[in-house]
């Protein structure tokens, strides 16, 4: 169990190396340690058509969800989960669980009249795993309806 209960907060700057060692250790593609990929990072945290939220415990990164808005023409404000990402040593903690519930709330919070995620192709985890939390599959991704409450 861990030592301290999980705390949810934006990501920062600061945080870009701890994100980066989650997103290697996850197998994802990671953002480079080069200068671009830490500019890339920086304009990531001060978007503001997107969130970007970490998991903590003691003060080390176990979790990272990344979503992103986008205005429509005609029709509510949509949200899309990029990314959502736990440190293998973390998971089956609920800390995915509490990541999605805060993309979901985020959402609602917006406005948005859809949260949306692309299929994954890693073998069903995934999957599985937006199944238990509610998501519904739609062909190549998966929706949540931001109407219900959340599980």
């Amino acid at each position: 169990m861990l030592a301290r209960p999980i705390r949810y907060r934006r990501a920062r700057r600061s945080d870009f190396d701890a994100i980066r060692a989650l997103l290697v250790a996850a197998g994802l593609a990671a953002l480079t340690a080069e200068r671009a990929g830490r500019h890339r990072f920086r304009a990531l945290v001060a978007d503001l058509g997107g969130d970007l939220y970490v998991a903590e415990s003691d003060l080390q990164v176990l979790g990272v969800v990344h979503v992103v808005y986008h205005r429509r023409l005609t029709g509510g404000p949509e949200a899309r989960l990029a990314l959502l990402a736990v440190a293998p040593q973390a998971r089956r903690r609920g800390i995915g669980r509490g990541l999605a519930a805060l993309a979901v709330a985020r959402a609602r919070r917006r406005g948005c009249s859809a949260l949306r995620c692309d299929a994954a192709t890693d073998g069903g985890d995934q999957r599985a795993f937006l199944t238990r939390t509610g998501w519904q599959a739609r062909g190549e991704q998966f929706d949540f309806d931001l109407a219900e409450p959340a599980r």
